[in-house]
């Protein structure tokens, strides 16, 4: 049996590992080519080699998703070697400014002294915003002219977090850039649901992924960790990508607009 996304076409950012990895992954398993579009190097070229190693079609291409030259390249590039763009998945995205840089110093979770706003750096800011919130509106909307240039539609799946909707003083640049990925969703909805450009997000809680190892080692030896989530677990990343696979795939063919919580119940509480 043909796999949901056979003979399609999708650039995956941040698939270098985490949540884009399992999503790139997933998708090639579903018959899609995959471009793989990520600063770590390392990573986006591992994981294309694994989709390689399934049988699968895959591109790797170093691209800063706040860049806008490498957002327009990596579109393109993928529409030439590929033939098309059916889908985008925006799961780059980075949870303090230094956090590619792996600067302990500037970590708010083993730091929350250097998180407060009354120290953060204005540029620190900026850098969240840049990667999270306009790194999203560049790839939505480079991947939403390609396939409006292509005259059949497509999806496009945003990755927002549950942080949208909590409010965290430790991650405030975070937090605000996801409820912007929250709003941005609706609003490319709206205007490119004509085209036939479906535009849905996913809302993760806490995913065993290298960012929540942060958060691990912050909370060693607390007694219940994640008492806070009604299913009393952390998820695997898998268990994203079939969202965004759902989402991605003819089964959500009606659904738009929409952000979908992946946060064992967290936002029920």
């Amino acid at each position: 049996m043909a796999g949901e996304l056979e003979g399609k076409v999708s650039i995956i950012t941040g698939g270098g590992s985490g949540m884009g990895r399992s999503a790139a992954l997933m998708f090639a398993r579903e018959g899609s080519a995959v471009a793989i579009a990520d600063v770590n190097d390392e990573g986006g070229e591992a994981t294309a080699a694994q989709i390689e190693d399934l049988g699968g079609d895959a591109l790797f291409m170093h691209t800063d998703v706040s860049s806008e030259t490498d957002v327009v390249n990596v579109v393109a590039e993928t529409a030439a070697r590929f033939g098309r763009l059916d889908s985008m998945v925006t799961a780059a995205g980075i949870s303090y400014a230094n956090y590619v840089e792996g600067d302990d110093d500037t970590d708010p979770f083993l730091h929350p002294e250097a998180a407060s706003n009354l120290n953060r750096p204005t540029e620190f800011w900026r850098k969240v915003l840049d990667v999270n919130l306009t790194g999203v509106m560049l790839c939505a909307r480079e991947a939403a002219r390609q396939m409006v240039n292509e005259g059949h539609g497509g999806a496009i799946v945003n990755f927002a977090s549950i942080n949208a909707y909590n409010p965290s003083p430790l991650l405030t640049d975070y937090s605000v850039s996801k409820a912007g990925v929250v709003m941005l969703t609706r609003c490319f909805a709206a205007e490119f649901g004509p085209r036939g450009i479906r535009v849905n997000a996913v809302a993760p809680g806490p995913i065993e992924t290298p960012m929540l190892a942060r958060v691990h080692r912050a909370t060693r030896g607390s007694a219940d960790p994640w008492g806070n989530v009604p299913l009393r677990r952390t998820a695997d990343p898998d268990e994203v990508a079939e969202a965004v696979l759902f989402l991605t795939s003819d089964r959500s063919s009606y659904v738009t607009g929409k952000t979908l919580g992946v946060d064992g119940g967290i936002d029920t509480v």
